[in-house]
């Protein structure tokens, strides 16, 4: 009924003798052993297995297979499976001990539910495998996968799943590997309550002695492991690791997002990571599970790199470069704002005494999308004469005055999030493209937003009813959508788009849209 397969190399002799003489007096369904030897310096183990398994015991039929060099573990156990010809298969250490029947109740689990694949001993093992627990224990009947020192599997699905990948040299990681791929097929594990004993590290320090570069072959193992199981490792799921890449700018980063949602519905079971340097923008977004330092290597399946992929072709919108490089369809060109509870809350709190009020962007933007702070000033005027309350938002790191004496001034005070709940409780939000304005489109906040070197078709979502453009008259406009292979905006005319656009321009158009959206002080 039960075949048991172990791997020797110079083996220690005493504890050898208590493995074998507890392995036959505790395992009553055993009728093969297969003893397969990595090449080990002296053959005294041979004694002691004949000593416990002589060719007179007809019950249990003994093959030892002799290697001229240690092939490893997995590779081992690979080749005794081959010769394996019972209906359950045992991998067991040889530094382990047996003191009380251990092969009868574990044969009785898999024998209860044919989706059972492996089933192991509850303690004395390693048995966790995501996040910061990898390789360790804890106490519970649904071990994330079995330690190779000891369990028992159907052959038959033991020979279907080849055992052991050899793409682990030696050591390490096969037997993650193994009920891995068996769990994402849809099979069970389960473990057992024995008393019994593993003599951990016996092994190790022999192949440490002949010169067997562990630690190396420990490195070489874990990323080929990470490579496969870096989705499972990280979120405890069987999907494939997708890393999406992209630099900066910020409100290039938020733009991302719709792709994300979309790589998230057709992945549904993967781990999504953003590799960026600004990661501000996207803070909350439950469809990113986690962050990569820029350039940092990491495992993955699937890369999609968006570094200078809009910057290929200005011609196109950003949101559909990114998602032809991803291969997805996006259901928006306007990016996801993610809130946190705590955020709504004090935004509340700060605006509780000026109810929609407008909001002006101040930010520091470059050269061609930078309005002058003094328009911002001048336009705020007329706003606040007009009878409206004014906020003024953004990152600058301009001190002077801004002479606005803006009802509240919330100027390098929040963060991006609060600056976009903001923007989402204010009546009209007016401002320049940049990441601001995308918030603004995200939350369907009336906005104003002036145009100079960029133009909204290629970054903005011009479908929404609530973005009202204002677009530098020069015919030089939009120049930035006719230049490849760089990311600065070169200018002749000193950026005399945005110069252009005076503060009465965008008063009238102000005064219009507030009329036609029946908005009022």
């Amino acid at each position: 009924m039960l075949t048991v397969s172990v791997a020797v190399f110079n083996p220690n002799l005493e504890i050898f003798d208590n493995f074998l003489r507890s392995l036959k007096s505790y395992t009553p369904e055993m009728t093969q052993l297969l003893i397969f030897d990595n090449g080990s310096n002296s053959k005294d183990f041979v004694d002691i297995v004949k000593k416990y398994f002589n060719d007179s015991d007809n019950k249990i039929k003994l093959k030892i297979t002799h290697s001229t060099k240690n092939i490893g573990f997995g590779k081992a156990h690979n080749q005794n499976l081959s010769f394996a010809n019972n209906r359950f298969f045992a991998v067991l250490n040889d530094d382990i001990e047996f003191f009380e029947n251990w092969s009868t109740p574990m044969i009785k689990i898999l024998e209860e539910n044919p989706k059972i694949a492996q089933v192991c001993p509850k303690k004395n093992v390693f048995n966790t495998l995501h996040g910061d627990k990898i390789g360790q224990w804890e106490d519970t009947d649904e071990p994330e996968y079995c330690e190779a020192a000891c369990f028992i599997m159907p052959t038959s699905i033991a020979k279907k799943y080849g055992l052991f990948d050899e793409i682990y040299q030696y050591a390490y990681f096969e037997d993650m590997d193994l009920s891995l791929r068996l769990r994402k097929d849809g099979y069970i594990l389960r473990n057992t309550d024995i008393n019994w004993q593993h003599h951990r590290g016996t092994t190790t320090i022999k192949m440490i002695a002949e010169n067997f570069d562990l630690p190396g072959y420990y490195i070489l193992n874990e990323y080929n492991f990470k490579k496969r199981w870096n989705a499972y490792v990280m979120k405890a799921r069987f999907g494939k690791t997708i890393v999406i890449k992209r630099a900066g700018d910020l409100e290039d980063v938020f733009l991302i997002t719709p792709v994300i949602e979309a790589l998230k519905e057709k992945y549904s079971d993967s781990v999504i990571l953003l590799m960026t340097k600004t990661p501000e923008s996207v803070k909350g977004c439950h469809d990113i599970d986690g962050y990569v330092g820029y350039n940092n290597p990491i495992p993955c399946d699937i890369l999609f790199d968006l570094d200078f992929s809009y910057e290929k072709d200005f011609r196109k919108h950003i949101v559909d470069v990114f998602s032809e490089i991803a291969n997805v369809r996006t259901k928006k060109k306007s990016g996801t704002l993610y809130i946190e509870k705590n955020d709504v809350e004090y935004v509340d709190n700060l605006l509780k005494d000026i109810p929609f009020p407008v909001t002006l962007d101040f930010s520091d933007y470059p050269d061609g999308k930078r309005w002058k702070r003094q328009n911002y000033v001048e336009l705020g005027k007329k706003i606040k004469q007009a009878g409206f309350s004014i906020v003024t938002v953004g990152k600058s790191s301009e001190q002077s005055s801004d002479y606005l004496d803006a009802d509240l001034s919330l100027i390098n005070v929040l963060s991006y999030q609060q600056t976009a709940l903001t923007i989402a409780k204010s009546k009209i939000f007016i401002g320049t493209d940049g990441l601001l304005a995308h918030f603004a489109q995200s939350t369907r906040t009336p906005s104003i937003i002036l145009y100079g070197c960029t133009l909204p078709e290629f970054v903005s979502d011009t479908s929404l009813p609530s973005l009202f453009p204002i677009i530098s008259p020069v015919a030089c406009k939009g120049c930035r959508h006719r230049y490849a292979a760089g990311t600065i905006i070169a200018c002749p005319r000193n950026f005399a788009c945005m110069e252009v656009i005076k503060p009465d321009d965008v008063f009238e158009a102000f005064k219009e849209i507030t009329t036609r959206l029946n908005i009022a002080p």
